[in-house]
């Protein structure tokens, strides 16, 4: 069971506006160690029953009011729903989508599980066809929550919170090898300070791990031999992104982005930011060469030029009509080219555009408009979005994934 870190903090194990992370307040009580904790699903024909292909155009809502930021004239980006994949199951409850990695024709995808349990999935999704995505390979973890996770090489890392014994904290990095693009039970487990790794990331030297909440970190692993570089104490150390050029990581209570060379791994800056005040609640960031992407729970999206530190432009966190505020918080806030998407739990996903791409080599975002919103079926709450070439994914929490063609005008 999950249970109290301490004796400083409530009983807290929040899914607030979708949240994805089981942060609670004392070690977990751990699982009998003869109980198989890697359950493997590599048959295809198994795995093709957990996806429902559809071709969908998605309608936009643009009727939205906005008093920051103008509409377009015409709709610069169409959404058409080509695929749901239904969420892995364990006893049969359905966990909830967290996390989103793409690599080259490859989605990986992590789950956790609502509430008290310590369980979690991973899946591996091939995108090589547009219109026919392919679920390849599952596992499902009995003991562990999968809360992010980054594929580099033959490995995939995951960043969990896990009940098993033998580690100083429930924080942990799961390393997984991967064999002809299937999961495979050769696994190995390394130690991070914390409560809960939140996410994890890639440089070409090092690996990156945030763990929070209470006690936060971001600890750098060498990818040569796993050897621990350093552990910065960054409270409630939320997500990681490189663009292959800088590393970012937002934290939280309140809203932090601290940068880190990408090759040495040494600290850069440290800027503060309004948002984020939601205990044990999720952010994400993306690095867009000289602008970072956040996404800020109450304090909506911001876009930051990683120059100084100043907020470029923001979207707040939406007022909808017959939904409270701690529903509709920013989640996740992504984007490949000049769209930008924003997911706000059950408010659903907010659609912005601008004239530029984000990944212009300035500190401006030229002309940003918002287009609107699309909500999902019973008003599913949207946890995460991950926005990459022709793809939106849209992770809807119990309600599985969704798999968006996008085409730009």
């Amino acid at each position: 069971m999950k249970h109290k870190f301490g004796l400083l903090l409530p009983t807290i194990c929040l899914l607030s506006m979708g949240v994805v992370l089981n942060q609670c307040t004392e070690s977990p009580e751990p699982e009998p160690e003869d109980k198989a904790r890697i359950i493997l699903e590599n048959d295809l024909t198994t795995l093709l029953g957990r996806v429902t292909y559809m071709n969908e155009v998605l309608e936009i809502d643009t009727s939205l009011q906005s008093t920051s930021l103008p509409k377009p004239a015409v709709d610069p980006v169409t959404l058409t729903l080509i695929a749901e994949v239904d969420p892995p199951l364990i006893d049969g409850q359905p966990l909830q989508a967290t996390d989103i990695c793409i690599i080259s024709n490859k989605a990986y995808v992590s789950y956790n599980m609502i509430g008290e349990p310590y369980q979690g999935a991973v899946d591996i999704i091939d995108i090589k066809d547009e219109d026919d995505p392919e679920l390849i390979s599952s596992m499902v973890f009995t003991d562990s929550d999968v809360n992010g996770l980054t594929f580099t090489g033959d490995d995939l890392y995951l960043a969990l919170a896990t009940n098993r014994s033998g580690f100083s904290s429930p924080a942990v990095v799961e390393k997984v090898r991967v064999q002809s693009n299937q999961l495979t039970e050769d696994t190995e487990t390394f130690d991070v300070p914390s409560w809960a790794a939140t996410d994890v990331e890639v440089s070409s030297n090092h690996l990156f791990v945030t763990s929070g909440a209470d006690g936060g970190f971001v600890t750098v692993k060498r990818l040569t031999n796993d050897e621990v570089v350093f552990s910065y104490p960054i409270e409630d150390a939320r997500g990681v992104a490189t663009d292959g050029d800088d590393i970012a990581v937002v934290a939280g209570t309140p809203a932090r982005l601290v940068t880190f060379d990408y090759d040495s791994g040494e600290m850069l800056n440290d800027f503060s930011l309004v948002g984020a005040s939601i205990e044990f609640s999720k952010s994400t960031v993306e690095i867009h060469r000289r602008k970072a992407v956040l996404a800020l729970g109450d304090g909506g999206t911001q876009i930051i030029c990683l120059e100084g530190g100043d907020v470029i432009e923001e979207i707040p966190q939406p007022v909808v009509s017959g939904l409270t505020a701690s529903v509709t918080v920013t989640n996740a806030a992504s984007t490949d080219s000049k769209t930008l998407y924003m997911s706000n739990g059950e408010a659903g996903v907010y659609v912005a555009w601008t004239a530029d791409k984000f990944s212009s080599r300035d500190c401006d975002v030229d002309d940003l408009q918002l287009i609107g919103n699309f909500q999902l079926d019973d008003l599913e709450s949207v946890n995460h979005v991950k926005a990459k070439g022709d793809y939106l994914f849209v992770a809807g929490g119990i309600g599985g994934l969704k798999i968006l063609e996008v085409e730009e005008s």
